[in-house]
């Protein structure tokens, strides 16, 4: 075999294994983080609603960001602590709301 065969099957060889891409483990970080202040902002509740709000939105921006991740864990864990922060998120600006034009109507 010449040195022409031997690099024409090692390219070919290159071109038949599947690369694996590694993604950065920071991806798992993140959901964690995500999880781990979307549980805050659930405690934050029983004590300041405006608090709660600011955590809930931060939880949801760093979730979606963890949403990049190729492994279905992570991705899993991120949407359901964006499911869980959104449903606080909704659940005390509907209180906010009703609260504010109820006062405001009388």
């Amino acid at each position: 075999m010449s040195d022409l065969d031997k690099a024409q099957i090692s390219q070919q060889q290159e071109l038949q294994t599947p690369s694996v891409v590694k993604e950065p483990r920071n991806l798992l970080w993140l959901a964690v983080v995500s999880v781990v202040l979307t549980v805050a902002a659930w405690v934050a509740g029983n004590f300041s609603g405006i608090v709660s709000v600011i955590i809930c939105v931060v939880a949801i921006v760093v979730g979606a960001f963890a949403l990049k991740s190729h492994r279905n864990i992570i991705r899993n864990t991120a949407i359901t602590s964006i499911i869980a922060a959104s449903v606080l998120l909704v659940v005390i600006s509907a209180f906010f709301i009703v609260v504010y034009v109820g006062l405001k109507s009388v």
